[in-house]
């Protein structure tokens, strides 16, 4: 359910004759003016079992939190352990209150964390669910694909029938071979019409993409399809995939969560689960792509509004956390 406060700053600023994108990206990562409150308190943050590459001075937690709070970064002795799943360090951790993350398909430990914050949807008033792709547009703006965190949010500007002549049919980017579906799926459509394999599983290129949120929107950018099955179907797992192929202005090709319409725009993608057969899919898959009006259409549809849950308000995340310390 979207905030009522989002709601109403999203209607006024779409309405609006001068867009301000910065203006929005300060309301979705921060939230309405707090003005009047005075000094930020301190707050202390340590991580714990995040993958390799985190960094942990800069990341999605500290810039949320720090609209609320004067935070710092320490290895241990904190007021709130942020804890992952890449390892059992926590276990060392001396922290006042303690906060489980993870975008992994794994199920929150609600009875051994103070909080918890996953893609599950877990009517429990200890867990918050954030998708992993709300960070993953964070990460986006950080890396330079986008200019703004907010740029999945509005809506697009549909090609010319030109721009989409330019680009190819389809891009397929993965190195996990561990989904049967997916893989399926792509020697079928491949049957029919050509697509290529950018990435190290199935490759039918010569050359690898190297793997990462921005290589993979830059080649994706080339293409009017992108494949985003998930690794797994899970109620509530919807990750970066289907974001990465909105940045790139591909329509993506979806399998995965079964509720993704609570998050995403049913006219903004193509739907595996809304066909009998994944023959009937790819005939709507060739027939979007042989009509540049229909296209067109998933291309100007702006896949995170109007649909039942908005995640964006990253805010929120931060107003819940500050409330349960």
């Amino acid at each position: 359910m979207i905030d009522p406060r989002t709601s109403d700053f999203l209607a006024e600023f779409l309405a609006s004759a001068n867009r301000d994108p910065a203006l929005l990206d300060r309301f979705l990562l921060h939230g309405p003016d707090r003005g009047g409150r005075g000094a930020r308190p301190r707050l202390k943050i340590a991580f714990f079992d995040f993958w390799p590459d985190f960094d942990f001075s800069a990341n999605f937690f500290v810039e949320i939190l720090s609209s609320r709070f004067e935070v710092s970064v320490v290895e241990n002795d904190c007021d709130l352990a942020i804890v992952s799943v890449f390892g059992t360090r926590h276990r060392e951790a001396r922290t006042a209150r303690a906060l489980f993350f993870t975008g992994e398909n794994v199920r929150p430990p609600l009875d051994g964390v103070d909080m918890s914050v996953s893609f599950d949807r877990i009517d429990d008033p200890r867990h918050y669910r954030l998708p992993l792709y709300v960070m993953h547009a964070w990460e986006h703006l950080r890396e330079g694909a986008t200019p703004h965190f907010c740029h999945p949010v509005l809506p697009p500007a549909p090609p010319t029938r030109e721009e989409a002549a330019k680009r190819k049919f389809c891009a397929f980017l993965y190195k996990n071979p561990n989904c049967a579906r997916r893989n399926d799926f792509f020697q079928m459509l491949c049957a029919r019409r050509h697509v290529e394999s950018v990435g190290w599983l199935l490759n039918n290129t010569g050359s690898v993409v190297k793997m990462g949120w921005l290589p993979k929107i830059r080649v994706f950018s080339r293409y009017r399809f992108a494949f985003a099955f998930e690794n797994a179907s899970y109620p509530g797992y919807l990750t970066e995939k289907i974001l990465d192929a909105f940045q790139a202005g591909a329509v993506p090709l979806y399998w995965g969560d079964p509720g993704v319409l609570r998050d995403v725009a049913a006219g903004s993608f193509i739907d595996m689960s809304r066909y009998s057969s994944d023959e009937e899919a790819i005939d709507a898959i060739l027939a979007a792509d042989d009509d540049y009006d229909t296209y067109r259409r998933y291309r100007g549809t702006a896949p995170f509004l109007g649909t039942e849950d908005f995640y964006f308000d990253a805010y929120r995340l931060a107003e819940w956390i500050e409330s349960r310390l």
